[in-house]
């Protein structure tokens, strides 16, 4: 019996100690290879005039420090309603990427939502990717003044859960439906008797804490008054008589954790994880009802989110909690200095910024009128440190690293108290399954070649040289060869706008290049043409008013003439070939021959599109776009968030066929246009989905429809050469960046007659290193503006962040 007694007790230590290395691993593991990057956008103001420019540098880290994984970056502009309304794409260089966007004189709404990350990030929980609300400056606008919805309290217990028979810490908060706080004043009562306990107020944003010894047997409530006079209630969560009490206080620069242990079993274990990495272990024997109290050791560790996680003795998680590690290690001392500074119309400046050490510094500069951007700047700090890391509106995020004091550190981790954050899926981690990426990170621009049957086979091993001819008239040459199953492949291209790509064999007997077929798409990724939570970005309430009183930058614009729609185009007359479908060469015929099958072939009473030899369709993102212009007769429409775009046609609503299966419209949103081989577009059918009832076809009985095929086999490249043609393509590249205007008002023979810029200066790059320490930059100001905004930004080497702001008057 013992020897049986000392196996079992070597097959539990065994497991429990095989657990704890599994899950150590398993966030040492994720660290390690799913680092998560990070996305920070320095914009050169908080908010623009219709018909502006918008200037941007984007700064990517993996953790802390810069990323050196990722190669481009996208970035995109989304109208209040969630549409794509601009994209933009720019190689990431020194982990950082930049360009800018022009908004249209045209533009509706009072708001942009910005968008951005790189690909790698896609492969992880997508509510942390980067998002920026940008406020848009209007003639006549006026504040939101509309109700902000009903309000709400929230309770947070500290380590997750009430437990029964201690004294639990509860953070709470109190907020419109919006996101915006409000200031509660609330009194906890007893659910048994309405005896008053205790009186709780707001500390800071709607948020605060207080602590409550619940007691066997009892609940509790709180009782407050809305913003209407109307009273409420609200229910704290119940209590559970099992389970773990936790607490975490910082002080001295340790991190004191207490624990209170109301499981049955004695043993506990705790994690604490920095950045994906395993900084603290303990394994600690406490009996039940018992507490511990301990320490963690906070010097050298690098400032940002902690996770603290409690485990039971078969490394369920049973409490759990996070706090910000502030060891003001996070920034470098970049300093900017004023060497001349004047307000005067068109007065010359002069500033001067120096880093302190000798790293490389890679940083943005941004001048603006002060008085046109007042709001501060949620820079890259709150960014990297902050809003990267845990889910939820924050209001005016700014604020927690303002300053380094009790009130602010305070303010800080109740922000952590009642905000969500990255959890691990512990099932996962004690699996040691990882996650699935489905988006391996990008090698800059990439080209597709294919050797197809009727050239030379795979295993020739052929080689084929390839010349990329930018806009500027630029020739860059390639020799590749076509791997085991012909596939030809070049990486790490880098240009802008468009370029032609020449291809050919090496092979000089070749007469053509027949045996070669290229693509013309780049291999980079297509931003969502919307998105469905789009109202968790917006600005919330009165700070979205765009009234600018007494400045006189916006009074000029007040005054200016209004300015109309720009760049308005007709589109071109559509010709369409019907019911011609027995040509022997027809390009359609074979697309159908090759597609349809069954009742779906033949072209009798419909339109068709060849898709796959049409140049236009691969610089299309919108596949509901691309077919109502091709089809007279075909509108499309925003039905509604859930629904998306919808199809409308004079016989109905059209029923959405993909390669020959119905599908509702929601799956069509998915695709894009590069997918397709061939379309067609019924006008009386009678075809039918499987929620069409009463009233989805006309009177007759017909049921418009369309018809689309994905590309398959050798069509997955979207052309094929022919020996007639000279081997060329032409593929897209990085989105086209503006030169920043600045005039020299002291070189100037002709200076304008007007000078209303609210941006002064952009420098998307200063850099500073051992060689260059100090660089001095010269502007000069516009004729209105008495106030200038200087925003520095940007991050060194060792991953240090520089955020300075100055304003001159």
């Amino acid at each position: 019996m013992r020897n049986t007694g000392l196996i079992s007790l070597v097959c539990i230590l065994f497991c429990v100690t095989a657990h704890a290395q599994s899950v150590e691993n398993s966030i040492n593991l994720y660290g390690l290879n799913f680092p998560r990057e990070k996305v920070h956008v320095h914009f050169d103001k908080e908010s623009y005039l219709p018909g502006e420019d918008v200037w941007f540098k984007a700064y990517i880290f993996e953790d802390y420090l810069p990323s050196e994984r990722s190669t481009n970056f996208y970035i995109g502009l989304y109208d209040e309603e969630g549409k794509l309304l601009q994209q933009n794409m720019q190689p990431i260089i020194r982990s950082s990427a930049d360009g800018n966007f022009r908004l249209p004189d045209s533009i509706k709404g009072k708001q942009v939502i910005c968008r951005a990350y790189t690909s790698w990030m896609l492969n992880f929980d997508t509510g942390f990717l980067y998002s920026k609300t940008i406020r848009i400056l209007k003639r006549n606008a006026v504040a939101d003044k509309s109700d902000p919805g009903i309000q709400e309290l929230q309770f947070f217990p500290e380590g997750g859960d009430v437990i029964e028979g201690e004294r639990n810490t509860i953070a709470f908060k109190a907020s419109y439906k919006n996101g915006l706080p409000f200031s509660i004043q609330a009194l906890i009562k007893k659910q048994e008797t309405g005896e008053t306990l205790l009186k709780i107020g707001a500390e800071h944003d709607g948020m605060g804490r207080f602590d409550l010894e619940q007691l066997p047997g009892e609940h509790y409530y709180a009782e407050w008054t809305d913003d209407k006079g109307q009273p409420q209630r609200t229910y704290l969560p119940a209590a559970r008589i099992t389970g773990v009490s936790l607490k975490l206080a910082q002080s001295n620069g340790k991190l004191f954790y207490n624990i209170v242990n109301k499981l049955s079993d004695d043993s506990l274990y705790i994690l604490a994880y920095l950045y994906q990495k395993v900084v603290y272990k303990s394994g600690l024997g406490i009996a039940k009802n018992d507490r511990t109290n301990g320490f963690i050791p906070l010097e050298g560790f690098p400032s940002g989110t902690l996770q603290f996680t409690v485990f039971d003795k078969n490394w369920q998680p049973v409490a759990e909690r996070i706090c910000f590690i502030n060891n003001n290690n996070y920034s470098s001392k970049v300093t900017l200095t004023a060497k001349t500074s004047s307000t005067a119309r068109r007065a010359k400046n002069e500033i001067v910024v120096t880093a302190p050490d000798t790293l490389l510094t890679n940083m943005s500069l941004s001048i603006t009128d002060a008085d046109m951007n007042s709001d501060p700047s949620a820079g890259i700090i709150n960014s990297m440190l902050l809003n990267a890391d845990i889910r939820g509106y924050i209001n005016n995020p700014s604020y927690y690293f303002a300053a380094n004091d009790a009130a602010n550190r305070q303010a800080l981790d109740l922000l952590l108290l009642t905000h969500g954050w990255r959890k691990y899926n512990w099932v996962d981690m004690r699996a040691g399954k990882t996650p699935e990426i489905k988006f391996v990170p990008d090698e800059y621009l990439s080209i597709y070649g294919q050797l197809n049957k009727n050239g030379v086979k795979s295993g020739d091993k052929e080689q084929v040289n390839l010349i990329v001819r930018t806009k500027d008239s630029a020739k860059t040459m390639y020799s590749v060869f076509p791997d085991a199953n012909g596939l030809i492949k070049a990486t790490g291209l880098l240009f802008y706008d468009t370029a032609k790509i020449y291809f050919s064999f090496n092979n000089k007997n070749k007469s053509n290049n027949t045996g070669l077929a290229f693509s013309t798409q780049n291999n980079t990724l297509r931003m969502q043409p919307r998105i469905s939570n789009y109202g968790e970005y917006l600005v919330k309430g009165e700070a979205v008013a765009a009234a600018l009183p007494n400045v006189s930058l916006f009074e000029y614009y007040l005054k200016a003439p209004t300015s109309g729609a720009a760049g308005e185009k007709t589109l071109e007359t559509v010709k369409v070939k019907a019911n011609r479908r027995s040509w022997k060469n027809d390009p359609l015929v074979k697309l159908d021959e090759r597609y349809a099958t069954g009742m779906f072939s033949g072209g009798a009473n419909s339109f068709a599109i060849d898709v796959l030899n049409d140049e236009r369709a691969a610089f299309s993102f919108d596949i509901y776009s691309y077919i109502a212009g091709k089809i007279p007769g075909l509108t499309y429409s925003m039905a509604n968030i859930a629904e998306g775009k919808v199809f409308q046609h004079r016989n109905g609503t059209p029923v959405i066929y993909i390669d020959e299966h119905y599908q509702e419209n929601s799956v069509l949103q998915s695709i894009t246009v590069d997918q397709v081989a061939y379309i067609k577009f019924l006008e009386k059918s009678m075809m039918e989905g499987p929620k069409m009832g009463a009233g989805a076809s006309n009177e007759s009985g017909f049921t418009p429809a369309i018809l689309i095929y994905l590309r398959k086999g050798n069509d997955m490249l979207d052309r094929k050469a022919v020996a007639t043609e000279l081997g060329r393509v032409s593929v897209m590249g990085y989105t086209p960046v503006k030169e920043f205007y600045a005039p020299d008002y002291e070189q100037m023979a002709n200076p304008p007659a007007n000078d209303a810029r609210s941006t002064l200066l952009w420098q998307p790059y200063l850099v500073t290193d051992k060689l260059t320490p100090s660089i001095p930059v010269v502007f000069y100001n516009n004729d209105f503006t008495k106030r200038i905004r200087i925003v520095l930004e940007g991050i060194n080497e060792a991953g240090k962040l520089v955020h300075v702001e100055k304003v001159i008057e």
